[in-house]
């Protein structure tokens, strides 16, 4: 299974050393398990563009990017609330059916909800607002933390 991970961000060399060591924990425990990165630098409000324009700009860029016969998760506030046995769980379903997954994580103004329904699933990991580097490492621990319970390691408790 080949996990994808789009967004709309950049890259934080405060924030690398944890993703990196969340990336090489995937990659050791989860054998099978191959993880991809999709950066879309995110647009700076400017004169020409307004709020409207930039969701807009940022919405295309990730639905250009979403694939049939791939799991398409978009990562929204309005989603679907999981605990990490539910996330695991669904994680599993996929894996058994050998199912790639895309990971969507929306710009700071997040996408056009009408795109909402051009996804299989939209999750939200709670009402909180995460600045998108942070996010970043948590979806990727808890795509770690899922590995672990799938193979029943201590990791999770």
């Amino acid at each position: 299974m080949l996990i994808t991970i789009i967004y709309i961000g950049s890259s934080n060399n405060l924030l690398q050393d944890v993703v990196r060591d969340y990336e090489k924990r995937i990659k050791n425990i989860g054998r099978s398990i191959g993880l991809k990165e999709i950066i879309y630098k995110e647009i700076k409000n400017s004169n020409k563009k307004n709020v409207t324009e930039k969701k807009d700009e940022e919405t295309k860029k990730l639905i250009n990017q979403k694939e049939k016969g791939v799991l398409n998760i978009l990562l929204d506030i309005e989603g679907s609330k999981l605990n990490s046995v539910e996330f695991s769980e669904y994680i599993l379903a996929q894996a058994d059916i050998n199912q790639n997954i895309n990971f969507f994580i929306g710009g700071s103004e997040g996408i056009d909800k009408k795109h909402f329904e051009d996804f299989d699933k939209i999750i939200s990991f709670g009402d909180l607002t995460w600045p998108h580097k942070m996010f970043k490492m948590m979806l990727l621990e808890q795509i770690y933390r899922s590995i672990t319970i799938i193979n029943k390691h201590p990791y999770h408790k």
